[in-house]
């Protein structure tokens, strides 16, 4: 196509004066068929020319064969006396040959798309089911595994029939399997939530997908988690029905679902309680109250009762024995050179600890070289016990046997702490007499004070002094000088201070001096 892109004036004529001659302005349907007449459409004309030539020849041909079939199907007379097929050309056959081949190939290609489609399908159900199937089977080893009836579905059964008769059915004990879509073995928990024992004092001292192998072990962990609910709440029962007889020293105080409240002692009561599942604090009351469950209930002990009482004593026990340890522990972190240690005492009503102290070596190497207290809670009973006669009213002028045989006193709570202080520094005026005999000094000594005899009569003693509340420390020591002539002690007296044991032995040292 072309076209002027400006508008051009163009000049018609010329007259023999020279007036020039514009042709006439045409309009705008004239400027477009002038357009148009310049497009070439004759290498688009001809080949939909031909086209339209063969559509119409065969139309033609196809109008001749209708006519026959017509005429032949309303005379009976007609008859087709045959038709041979003319004889294909080479190229002809090998073009029908080619057609063929191609459709039996694209019928054998959408044959193999669709077992592809099928071995895919089938490949990912045999996956899912044996997912499924081998997570139940593991999980069948250890938990019992019922189908359900009309259904392909399956429950986990949690609940111990031997204890049908001692305790109520849970509700939680038939857990549902539930199928994923993936092939994922899941459970349906109950709608309940489960439930733990928590264990409290009243009036005591204030104080992404996992791997199959992790899902199975996760639905283990959550099956596990409802036994033990359903096992918690049978010892619940148990204990409830157990409080109902009554027992020396326990009384109900309170009772409501899901919750016990027993008084043990005037000061001191135990709660239980069925809470949501958390871990319970303490942990070790409530394995000894499951012991005492599995023992009584699970092996049929019906002549035993539930141990309610027992439990409630170990209770009273643990609250005791905590105050004991609190004081024991207050008169340690005040002398030093003290060390505190358990004792397992195989009992849950028994408590044992032991104090050790050990004397430093001397040059002389003396026999003694260190020294033990023992205190043991048995209930609400305190026994100490080591060396040396514990004595608290009075001196007593000892010998070395008695110092160092081994005796056993009871005491009270209150008096523990000064009785424990008493024989500490009792046993280490007496490392310091066998020190002071063994260098030949003339000395004797008190229940709490070792005497050094001086010249004309004078006798120095080294005292100590226990004050369980003393904030700076629990055993000091002060140097007395005491007249000979009358027996009475002197108003000279001086104050060593909170001395270490081998600050001791040096003072020990210069009084040997002293005396030489």
């Amino acid at each position: 196509i072309d076209l002027d892109r400006l508008p051009i004036k163009r000049l018609d004529a010329i007259d023999e004066i020279g007036n020039e001659q514009f042709p006439p302005d045409t309009s705008h349907e004239e400027k477009r068929l002038g357009m148009l007449r310049r497009i070439d459409f004759s290498h688009v004309v001809w080949p939909w020319q031909g086209l339209v030539e063969n559509l119409q020849l065969a139309h033609q041909e196809l109008s001749i064969i209708m006519d026959l079939i017509n005429t032949v199907e309303a005379n009976d007379a007609v008859t087709v006396a045959g038709m041979q097929r003319p004889k294909q050309l080479p190229n002809e056959i090998l073009s029908d040959l080619a057609v063929s081949a191609a459709t039996k190939l694209q019928r054998l290609r959408n044959l193999g798309r669709y077992f592809k489609q099928s071995s895919k399908a089938m490949e990912q159900k045999v996956s899912r089911e044996a997912k499924f199937y081998g997570s139940l089977i593991r999980l069948q080893q250890n938990w019992k595994v019922k189908r359900q009836r009309g259904s392909e579905g399956f429950t986990f059964d949690l609940l111990d029939n031997t204890l049908s008769d001692t305790s109520r059915p849970s509700p939680s004990a038939l857990v549902r399997v539930v199928r994923e879509a993936s092939g994922l073995l899941a459970i349906q928990k109950p709608q309940r939530l489960c439930h733990s024992l928590s264990i409290r004092y009243l009036g005591a001292d204030k104080k992404e997908a996992l791997p199959d192998n992790s899902w199975v072990k996760n639905t283990h962990s959550v099956l596990r988690k409802i036994h033990r609910s359903i096992f918690l709440e049978q010892v619940f029962d148990g204990v409830n029905l157990e409080s109902y007889n009554t027992s020396p020293g326990i009384n109900v105080t309170g009772m409501r679902e899901g919750f016990l409240q027993l008084a043990i002692s005037q000061d001191s009561s135990i709660c239980l309680c069925l809470v949501p599942s958390t871990e319970p604090n303490p942990a070790s009351l409530e394995i000894f109250l499951l012991h005492i469950f599995h023992k009584n209930f699970l092996e049929r002990l019906k002549e035993k009762p539930c141990g309610l009482s027992h439990f409630c004593k170990t209770v009273a026990h643990r609250i005791f024995s905590s105050k004991v340890l609190a004081e024991i522990e207050c008169l340690v972190s005040g002398i030093p050179y003290i060390q505190l240690l358990s004792h397992p005492p195989w009992h849950s009503r028994t408590s044992s600890w032991s104090l050790s102290l050990k004397f430093p070596e001397s040059v002389f190497h003396s026999a003694r070289s260190q020294f033990h207290t023992k205190v043991v809670v048995k209930d609400d009973q305190i026994t100490v016990s080591g060396q040396g006669a514990l004595c608290t009213l009075g001196s007593f002028k000892g010998s070395s046997a008695d110092a160092s045989s081994v005796s056993s006193h009871g005491c009270d709570l209150e008096d523990l702490p000064l009785v424990i202080l008493q024989q500490i520094a009792g046993q280490i005026i007496h490392w310091l007499h066998e020190e002071a005999m063994v260098v030949g000094m003339k000395a004797n000594r008190d229940f709490l004070c070792l005497y050094v005899d001086l010249d004309q009569g004078d006798v120095l003693g080294l005292v100590a002094h226990v004050d369980p509340d003393d904030i700076n420390g629990c055993i000091s020591w002060w140097l007395i000088l005491e007249d000979g002539e009358d027996g009475k002690f002197s108003t000279d007296r001086k104050f060593l201070g909170y001395l270490s044991l081998e600050g001791l032995y040096s003072i020990l040292m210069d009084l040997v001096n002293i005396c030489s």
